[in-house]
């Protein structure tokens, strides 16, 4: 074994502690997930019961004890629940651009059918007319419309009960056709679904959708688009599609900012500071007025739970490493936290090993934390050598022994350097007791840290 050592801490505190944050960014992105499919109407119960039975099941892992596999399936699911989140919108964008074309294609159809009655100077039923030319009519009433049309332009057969207007009127519009069906009428039809400008303009009004951004600004420039003659829709296309494509790029990065601030204000519910409540009602405004760049919102907010998370942190292993002193037959006093983060050192004595202790430093600004034994004592006397190398010797055994009851508590403890046993002389200490400067340090009560 060495004498002077560097080491690195990790404690069972802080391992929960990640872990909580971990399900607490995992509670986040499942909320964002069923807003943004609920939205989309692209999810059901059955979905959304699937991925809580799965977020209770990485919850339960907390409670056996299985952090590192908590923590990456934690990872893992919100990956997962982020990608599924934006296949169904693409999906939903698809399913919309689908809608519009069978609408548009519809439309046409009806159009086409009107124009051939009047070209052939033949009159309809009214009702029929009506629901040919309904604007707000439906894609299912329109093909019951256009169906209804098309048994007129069949030839008709010479039975019992077909009147002679019928036969004239069969005649005069389908005479010697074969009969035709809806979906053969509609393929023949030219109409704007065909358009390449409006099909582009559907996607991306489509993925708008997705977003929950409202369209209704752009209604009026694609109603005119779509009333201009088809050789001039690609050029009176083109701003709308600019403005539509800056709509749904600025549209883009405030959702992913949204699911950031969600992810950030989640962990910091796991805070309990003043400064981290502050924020998260920053972040509750910021995400209820959906408008502005609240990029440094996100910025403040992962200052401040990389410090919280630090400061929590080092006294975890502080904490740690007193404690395990302590157990170890070393004095552990009330102050020594204090005094350790203010002076930067502690020297923890060991009665049954007179003028001699330990001095922990470090962990304040990193997580790296190095002790060594020292004497206590005239910094100027003279040394018994021999016997300052068998307390380094003894010290190092102390060591191992304090790695193994952080291990035991759950923690760890790992070496990042050390230094053979006298390969420096013993760092020699000014008696605690009797100078004035190290009251803090020293004290009389002595206990272990609860």
């Amino acid at each position: 074994m060495s004498g002077p050592k560097a080491f690195r801490i990790v404690t069972r505190a802080e391992i929960i502690s990640i872990c909580r944050r971990s399900l607490a960014r995992l509670d986040a992105a499942i909320e964002f997930w069923t807003s943004t499919c609920k939205r989309n109407g692209t999810i059901d119960q059955s979905d959304i019961d699937r991925v809580i039975a799965r977020r209770d099941e990485i919850r339960r892992m907390l409670d056996a004890g299985r952090f590192t596999v908590l923590q990456k399936q934690a990872i893992a699911e919100i990956s997962y629940l982020n990608a599924d989140a934006e296949r169904r919108a693409e999906k939903a964008a698809e399913s919309e651009v689908k809608r519009k074309g069978d609408l548009r294609r519809a439309k046409s159809a009806a159009q086409a059918l009107l124009a051939k009655f009047e070209a052939s100077r033949i009159e309809i039923p009214v009702d029929l007319r009506s629901e040919l030319t309904t604007p707000a009519a439906s894609i299912e009433s329109l093909n019951k419309a256009v169906s209804k049309g098309l048994v007129l332009l069949q030839p008709m057969v010479r039975a019992e009960g077909v009147t002679e207007r019928q036969r004239e009127l069969a005649d005069r519009l389908g005479a010697g056709d074969r009969r035709i069906t809806l979906e053969e009428w509609t393929s023949q039809q030219t109409g704007a679904s065909d358009d390449q400008a409006l099909l582009k303009v559907d996607k991306l009004l489509g993925e708008l959708a997705g977003l929950g951004i409202d369209p209704s600004p752009f209604s009026a420039r694609i109603a005119a688009l779509e009333a201009e003659p088809r050789a001039r829709q690609a050029l009176v296309a083109d701003s709308l599609l600019l403005d539509l494509k800056s709509a749904l790029k600025n549209g883009r990065v405030r959702a992913r900012l949204e699911r950031d601030l969600a992810e950030r204000h989640a962990e910091l519910s796991e805070m309990k500071s003043a400064e981290a409540a502050a924020l998260r009602v920053e972040i509750e405004q910021a995400i209820a007025r959906a408008g502005g760049n609240d990029q440094d919102l996100v910025k403040r907010a992962d200052l401040l739970i990389e410090t919280e998370v630090r400061s929590m942190a080092a006294e975890e292993r502080r904490r740690a490493v007193l404690e395990g002193l302590a157990s170890l037959g070393y004095e552990v006093s009330e102050g020594m936290m204090t005094a350790w983060v203010t002076g930067g050192r502690v020297v923890l004595r060991k009665p049954a090993n007179p003028g001699y202790g330990v001095e922990l430093s470090g962990g304040q600004q990193a997580d790296i934390m190095q002790v060594r034994a020292v004497g206590i004592g005239d910094p100027a006397g003279a040394r018994d050598t021999g016997r300052d190398r068998d307390m380094e010797t003894i010290w190092c055994n102390e060591f191992e022994r304090l790695q193994a009851l952080v291990a035991k508590a759950g923690g760890n403890v790992s070496i990042e350097s050390a230094r053979p046993v006298g390969q420096y002389p013993l760092k020699v200490i000014a008696d605690l007791v009797n100078h004035a400067t190290d009251v803090d340090i020293a004290t009389t009560r002595s206990r272990a840290l609860r």
